[in-house]
């Protein structure tokens, strides 16, 4: 199994970049942050809905100029605000669907041209994934090579969200949408961590078949060798100035490595290969180094993946109908008491009492 998320450590910042302050940066690791990107669409979809988009929006505590540009952006508390009051005014199970099909690589802005000139259908996606923690705090892209199959995924780590589904909804139309624009690619399968709504046919119709619900993950599916794919309008010489480009308007403070771990865990819980030695090599460090330097900031490797999976069996016991056996299993525990005992020390219930309550 390979994993690629890229340590912005070992990105490229142009000289001339302004640092943020590392107070800012602080602030927007706790409270999340995203970018507006596609949710410039959000008002049309709306008003498509027979919705006053200012109603809305402005109910939900968002002032509506925020969503005029989509280089904005909301923290994640505000956004799952937004998207609940969204469902909420519609009645929509898949508000999020719509939101995130209006999508293109346009809608990433400097880096979907960056992923444009890719090479190939890999260099695109790590495009993305290296880069999206410049402007995404809270949510992690990530590509998992595990066997034969390519899982383009995206996953949530930022706690507490009502509206996780509505925005995984989106992230997993986005990507369909730019793996077909890129290099005219349908997944074999698209995974979607939550229950099937009542009417699946808005998802069978975007996507071309209907989706498997209940999954672990949210993920697009697909075979290995469909990585190497061209992208359309690969341009090399124009790809050179995009780097520089996107280093200059993203200057990035380095994240701390709890962070840096915390996103890494949160994409690959759910595969098998969570040890620190595994984590440790894909940040070029020794596991020993990676110990010591989470211990000065106050957390060690075992914490780290307990809040994880902790945060992951949240998730799956509250959006799917998988049972404890199989969420047991597909964090890594071989028996399923002792997934029980653990989600008892965590949270004081044993998993069925939480998923009822």
């Amino acid at each position: 199994m390979l994993f690629y998320d890229t340590d912005l450590a070992r990105l490229p910042i142009a000289e001339d970049a302004v640092l943020y302050g590392l107070g800012s940066q602080r602030v927007a690791m706790m409270e999340g942050q995203q970018r507006i990107g596609v949710l410039v669409e959000l008002p049309q979809v709306l008003r498509d809905m027979g919705q006053d988009p200012a109603t809305v929006i402005v109910g939900a505590g968002i002032n509506p100029d925020v969503l005029r540009s989509p280089e904005n952006s909301l923290s994640f508390a505000e956004l799952d605000r937004l998207v609940q009051a969204c469902v909420a005014a519609t009645g929509c199970e898949h508000f999020g669907l719509l939101v995130g099909q209006r999508s293109s690589t346009a809608s990433l802005g400097l880096v979907g041209r960056l992923m444009r000139t890719a090479p190939t259908f890999k260099d695109a996606i790590l495009d993305l994934c290296t880069n999206q923690r410049r402007y995404v705090h809270g949510a992690v892209a990530y590509l998992v090579i595990q066997n034969d199959i390519a899982f383009w995924g995206y996953a949530v780590h930022h706690p507490g969200l009502k509206a996780i589904e509505q925005i995984s909804d989106g992230a997993m139309a986005v990507a369909f949408n730019m793996a077909r624009e890129l290099v005219d690619l349908v997944p074999d399968e698209i995974l979607l961590s939550r229950r099937a709504p009542g009417n699946t046919a808005p998802y069978c119709r975007f996507f071309g078949f209907t989706p498997r619900f209940d999954a672990e993950q949210y993920a697009l599916a697909f075979p290995t060798s469909l990585l190497s794919r061209p992208v359309r309008g690969a341009d090399r010489e124009l790809r050179q100035i995009l780097e520089k480009a996107v280093a200059a308007y993203w200057a990035v403070e380095q994240p701390t490595v709890t962070h840096t771990v915390t996103r890494m865990l949160r994409a690959r819980v759910i595969f098998p290969d969570i040890s620190l030695e595994a984590v440790a090599s894909e940040m070029s460090m020794q596991p020993r180094t990676l110990n010591r330097r989470l211990q000065a900031e106050g957390k060690s490797f075992r914490q780290l993946v307990n809040e994880a999976r902790f945060e992951v069996a949240r998730q799956l016991l509250a959006g799917t109908r998988m049972d404890v056996t199989n969420i047991a299993l597909a964090l890594g525990y071989a028996d399923p008491s002792s997934f029980t005992h653990a989600f008892q020390r965590w949270s004081g219930a044993a998993p069925s009492e939480w998923r009822a309550n």
